[in-house]
């Protein structure tokens, strides 16, 4: 069974040592951006916005790792504000087992719950264009091209309604 757990001293070690391919950052770095993140939204007083870093695990054993946060959708120009799913990966020993799909079904979940008190209509991420796996489960789940590149990437989007 799959879940989503915040970063903590039990998982971080874990999540560091995934394997990932060239198309996703290190976890390391990933971690780095969600310390910044807070940091800022802090010092902003903008906590809502800062970055959630999670651990994905298959059962007891953590198996990939996903940063979201909630922004306000400058950067896509959708007009309102999104949930925004930064990164999104799965071990290469762990890939092709349905693993990174449920994840995103539980992150989408978690969108809709409203954790920070943003309220979002969409859901936004971007994927490498030479990712066909990321490209084939976004569009299994009703992410739609906007059309848009960012920093190289293909955005895409789904209404959170139909998730």
């Amino acid at each position: 069974m799959i879940s989503i757990q915040s970063i903590n001293e039990d998982n971080f070690i874990d999540v560091l040592e995934l394997k990932a391919s060239d198309m996703v950052a290190p976890n390391s770095e990933s971690l780095a951006e969600a310390y910044l993140s807070l940091r800022e939204a802090v010092d902003e007083d903008e906590l809502p916005y800062a970055e959630i870093p999670f651990a994905i695990l298959h059962d007891e054993t953590v198996v990939g790792f996903a940063m979201v946060c909630f922004e306000d959708g400058e950067d896509v120009n959708a007009g309102c504000e999104i949930f925004w799913m930064s990164r999104l990966m799965i071990d290469e020993a762990h890939q092709g087992k349905g693993y990174g799909k449920a994840a995103l079904k539980l992150l989408l979940d978690f969108a809709k719950t409203q954790p920070t008190g943003i309220e979002a209509k969409y859901a936004y991420t971007a994927y490498s264009p030479e990712n066909e796996a990321a490209a084939k489960t976004y569009t299994s789940l009703g992410y739609e091209p906007t059309g848009q590149i960012f920093h190289g990437e293909v955005v895409v989007r789904l209404e959170l309604s139909n998730a």
